[in-house]
């Protein structure tokens, strides 16, 4: 449960980090390297939420809004998908696919969305990299500081470069603990009990409702 938690207060974070890319058009290629991206995304979010914070607390919706309309154009989800399905994607339509990425994409806005307002006085600092060799995939470790005498989560953001030459993000682990693993595992052994048809028709069903979806840790 300790991981649970540590994880989704960092899939939290990632998702409000998303909504500053607001201030990118969606349409330009976005030419900043991981390391900018996420010192720059974690300084603006944190002064709009100092802010913006009695809003927000007020209407979760804003929110809501906010991180469907970037984490999109942001974030690999079709990669994450593909990942995070394994052979169960091989064997998906394409309507199952698409179906599929549209509800993790949803199941994530709406878990982790109202978690957003509690970072207000949160602090993030970026570690330094220290692999100067240049990959189509690189790592930003970061740890954020939550205040309350707990520990910092050690953060790390997985990009890869994509044939746009931009950066996205298609996976992130805290403290060693894989957001995609983790959802592979639990996700597998659901559509091993029923099918994947089945956990679409749940996480839309939950999605509809607001029900919360928890993720099991190994």
């Amino acid at each position: 449960m300790t991981k649970f938690l540590r994880l989704s207060s960092a899939v939290a974070f990632l998702a409000l980090m998303l909504m500053v890319f607001l201030v990118h058009s969606a349409s330009a290629i976005d030419q900043r390297a991981p390391e900018q991206i996420v010192e720059e995304t974690t300084t603006v979010v944190l002064a709009a939420l100092n802010k913006e914070h009695a809003r927000l607390k007020e209407d979760p919706t804003l929110i809501n809004n906010l991180i469907n309309e970037t984490i999109i154009p942001i974030v690999d989800l079709n990669s994450m998908g593909k990942l995070i399905l394994g052979k169960h994607w091989k064997r998906a339509s394409e309507e199952q696919r698409s179906s599929f990425v549209s509800e993790f994409k949803d199941m994530l806005v709406r878990t982790y969305a109202k978690s957003l307002v509690d970072y207000g006085h949160a602090e993030v600092k970026v570690l330094p990299d220290r692999n100067s060799k240049e990959s189509k995939y690189h790592t930003v470790k970061t740890e954020l500081y939550i205040g309350s005498g707990k520990a910092p989560l050690q953060i790390a953001y997985i990009f890869r470069n994509n044939k746009q030459d931009e950066w996205k993000v298609f996976d992130l682990s805290v403290d060693g603990l894989s957001l995609v693993k983790n959802f592979r595992t639990s996700f597998s052994q659901e559509i091993k009990e029923t099918s994947l048809d089945a956990l679409i028709e749940r996480l839309a069903n939950t999605n509809k409702t607001g029900a919360t979806d928890e993720m099991q840790t190994e």
